[in-house]
């Protein structure tokens, strides 16, 4: 849908989610031929997404201006580079030069640089379109439609599927207006329809219908998707959103399917539609979910995936900056792997220098959003290039691209987000992203980066709290913090997909343990040096004390509200708990815990404390290798720990690789 508004273009700030353009959709069949119906002010932005090059077809349904005004904004019809067919109903042959006439363009039509060639077409008189690479035409048949100074609408066969567009109609209210009505829509698979009114409304004889009788006929007819479009001018979004939300609820998944149309929307004429409802209030709705979250990977996750899904793009990655680099923070690639499983990648220590040589370093240097629409195809005399090395070692193949920057609220650059071929729903081909995902990722980027910079202040805290912990504890490491949070959410992640958690579920819980587990031993701030940082075995008071860290960090963080103090004040107290009921909650024996009554998330803590603890250089050891802690554990599976879960470390071991990989220690620890 590349223009929905009828009459008058009104591009309102209340019109700006379902569209302020006028009338026009575009066609593209498997084969490649494109067609526009309709040549409303939409058509102009339609224009910019083609290449430079190529041959196009225009069919109008009737002269009125709400319908035409785009053909002069039309980049193709001022291109030598491109044929444009322009089919119009046989009386309006002398229109183009008429607009002319009446001073309407100021340049002729047949002055146009473009190669232009008009058709005559007719009611009742079947046409065809082809293209001389295309085998099969599409063929279209014309019906006169009820509307003043007459309008044609039209049935389109091509693919196996029957598409329709209605034009400007009014169905009257007598049997014969609703019997032809459905003759026309009859067995269509999509159906884009003349729906300015409802009836509270309607202007009897103005020659629009009612949404009400396009849903009763295609009934009738036998409509798989019923498309209402050329919505009354002044009818803003919140309205459409409670139409298009009454149609949400009447989706039983069979028989008919209702839309409000609405600019960008895309379908596929057979099989599923890769359309998602969402109403004007989309970001709002979206950032309040997102507020929920704390961990910024689980924040970046749900960043990209709504990227991903405004502009249909197969593949993404979002770039956090640390200085004068771009830090790998976050991908999705649905033909690489699937996005269940992208956490799996997200410990890849990628660092890219922020100057103008690459791509994503020239949008973090410049600040200016970069839309590629063939990376392999570079404009002459830009500074950056393609590193194509992912695509050459992974099989996989990036054609256009869309890079945005994120901004702090001081302006500056915070981040990059880059979006990777948007797919055509058709035949899942990639192709340009347009201006109107552009606009909607750039509104995106802009809102969301407000709650990754919180996210960045609150983890800041925790690593504040941490260089006070190493303080006494020079073994309570910033990558250590992060190693042991980071096992721990896998860990996590994957003990909640075999007890059969939602992924929204998983992704909410595995960012507040992360950051809940990095505190384990916090409450060794309280403990004297002298016991933290003596060489020799500590005595029996000396060790009650040190177990007194447990009590104290739980105290500390049960001050706190929230979530993640809640895991904090657990897994402070718990995480010496053992499996046989052994360890410690304290200085005392007081607070035993054993088995399932040990919370879980300090059961899953002590595994990632003692793993990074033995795989670590220490000043009295040497470091163990990945295959000698993990004999260890599984020696104390089912004594210290949860037996269940050491079973599970096997699945997560590709990914402790990474984590080791991505937070070494500093040199000389």
């Amino acid at each position: 849908m590349r223009g929905v508004r009828g009459s008058i273009a009104n591009p309102a700030p209340d019109t700006m989610f379902y569209g302020g353009n006028t009338a026009c959709v575009e066609l593209r069949t498997e084969s490649g031929v494109t067609i526009f119906f309709d040549a409303g002010t939409g058509l102009r932005e339609a224009g910019e997404s083609l290449p430079e090059s190529g041959e196009c077809h225009i069919v109008i349904s009737h002269g009125h201006m709400d319908h035409m005004f785009g053909l002069w904004f039309f980049r193709p019809i001022h291109s030598p580079k491109w044929i444009t067919h322009l089919y119009l109903p046989k009386w309006l042959e002398n229109l183009p030069d008429f607009l002319y006439q009446c001073a309407f363009f100021p340049v002729p039509f047949k002055e146009l640089k473009g190669d232009v060639r008009v058709h005559l077409i007719e009611a009742g008189k079947t046409f065809e379109i082809s293209e001389p690479e295309n085998n099969e035409p599409v063929v279209i048949e014309p019906f006169s439609m009820c509307h003043p100074g007459d309008c044609l609408g039209y049935r389109v066969r091509t693919d196996g599927a029957l598409f329709v567009y209605s034009g400007d109609h009014e169905i009257l209210d007598d049997d014969d207006a609703r019997a032809s009505a459905a003759a026309f829509l009859a067995g269509a698979d999509i159906a884009v329809v003349d729906a300015t009114y409802g009836r509270a409304d309607y202007h009897p004889g103005w020659g629009h219908s009612r949404w009400e009788d396009w849903v009763e006929v295609a009934k009738v007819a036998t409509v798989r998707n019923l498309v209402l479009s050329h919505h009354d001018p002044v009818r803003p979004d919140q309205e459409l959103d409670k139409l298009d939300q009454k149609f949400a609820e009447l989706d039983n998944g069979d028989g008919l399917r209702i839309y409000v149309a609405r600019e960008g929307m895309r379908f596929i004429p057979k099989g599923p539609i890769p359309f998602t409802r969402n109403g004007s209030d989309w970001l709002l709705v979206f950032l309040e979910k997102l507020s929920q979250y704390r961990d910024e990977n689980s924040i970046l996750d749900r960043i990209l995936a709504k990227a991903r899904e405004i502009t249909h793009a197969d593949a993404g990655t979002i770039y956090l900056r640390e200085g004068n680099e771009l830090v790998f923070a976050y991908t999705h690639n649905d033909s690489l792997f699937s996005a269940d499983s992208a956490h799996k990648h997200v410990y890849v220590n990628i660092r890219i220098p922020i100057s103008e040589k690459s791509i994503a370093g020239y949008v973090a240097s410049t600040g200016k959003p970069l839309n590629i629409p063939n990376i392999r195809n570079l404009p002459p005399g830009v500074p950056y290039s393609f590193n194509d090395s992912f695509d050459r070692s992974s099989g996989y193949f990036t054609h256009s691209m869309l890079v945005l920057p994120f901004f702090d609220k001081a302006g500056a650059i915070s981040g990059v987000l880059q979006l990777i071929n948007s797919l055509n729903p058709q035949t899942r081909r990639p192709c340009p992203f347009t201006m109107s995902m552009i606009y909607n990722v750039r509104l995106l980027a802009r809102e969301a980066a407000g709650i990754l910079e919180r996210s960045a202040v609150e983890r800041q805290g925790i690593y504040g709290i941490l260089r006070m912990a190493a303080v006494h504890d020079p073994s309570e490491t910033g990558p250590h913090a992060e190693r042991v949070g980071a096992i721990v959410a896998e860990l996590y992640q994957c003990w909640a997909e075999r007890a059969g958690h939602t992924p929204d579920d998983i992704r909410y819980e595995k960012g507040h343990v992360r950051l809940a587990s990095m505190l384990h031993d916090i409450g060794k701030v309280g403990i004297s040096d002298i016991i933290l940082k003596k060489p020799a075995k500590l005595t029996d008071e000396e060790f009650g004390i040190m177990r007194g860290h447990t009590e104290l960090g739980a105290s500390i963080m049960a001050a706190d509200p929230g979530k993640i103090a809640e895991y904090a004040c657990q897994i402070s107290k718990h995480h010496h708990q053992k499996w046989n009921g052994s360890g410690y909650a304290g200085s005392t024996d007081e607070g035993k815990l054993s088995g399932e009554d040990i919370p879980l998330a300090a059961r899953i803590t002590a595994i990632a404390d003692v793993l990074d603890a033995l795989v670590s250089p220490r000043c009295y050891k040497k470091p163990w290798t990945i295959q000698e802690a993990m004999a260890q554990l599984n020696k104390e599976a089912g004594e210290h720990f949860d037996p269940s879960l050491v079973a599970l470390l096997p699945e997560i071991m590709d990914i402790v690789a990474s984590i080791y990989n991505r937070f070494p220690d500093a040199e000389g620890k």
